[in-house]
């Protein structure tokens, strides 16, 4: 499927974590608040906040299109980290469900999910997925755990605009 522009296929974020927000919601507590980097909200708990941070292309550069753009050289492979931070409050009895959401973020992450397919990101591949690192806090009231996940994506020959 060809993104309607540039613009539109070059912009991760928005399509990675909105399929992310969509994968979360329907796999955890309906109570829970999950958000992306695009969305303002007021700092309501419990929540889930999710967060594509792009890394470094990899080299080398590819023809556009799988070669059919053979003037057009770019990148079409990148490194990312899914930055996860899930939130809740003691002083509301939120505590109970933070160790067992943890646990399904982590089912949700996994490699071998069915998430990541042609239909949720219809313009990428995912090649990679590995979890990198797991940090809990407390702050006040709130149970802070922050998940962090390595991946690897790749722009799909027929993703390129005309």
């Amino acid at each position: 499927m060809a993104a309607s522009s540039i613009q539109d296929l070059l912009n991760f974020e928005a399509h990675f974590e909105s399929a992310a927000v969509t994968f979360i919601a329907a796999g955890i507590s309906s109570g829970f608040q999950v958000i992306g980097t695009l969305t303002e909200t007021d700092l309501l708990t419990p929540r889930v906040e999710v967060a594509l941070d792009l890394g470094e292309a990899s080299l080398p550069v590819t023809r556009r299109q799988g070669g059919a753009s053979p003037n057009t050289d770019d990148f079409v492979e990148y490194g990312a980290f899914w930055n996860i931070k899930l939130i809740t409050d003691n002083a509301v009895g939120q505590t109970s469900d933070h160790a067992t959401t943890r646990a399904k973020l982590r089912e949700i992450f996994l490699w071998s999910g069915t998430n990541w397919n042609s239909t949720t990101l219809p313009y990428y591949d995912l090649k990679f997925i590995q979890p990198q690192e797991c940090n809990y806090l407390t702050d006040e009231d709130f149970n802070v755990t922050e998940l962090t996940w390595n991946l690897k994506f790749e722009i799909r020959d027929d993703a390129w605009p005309s």
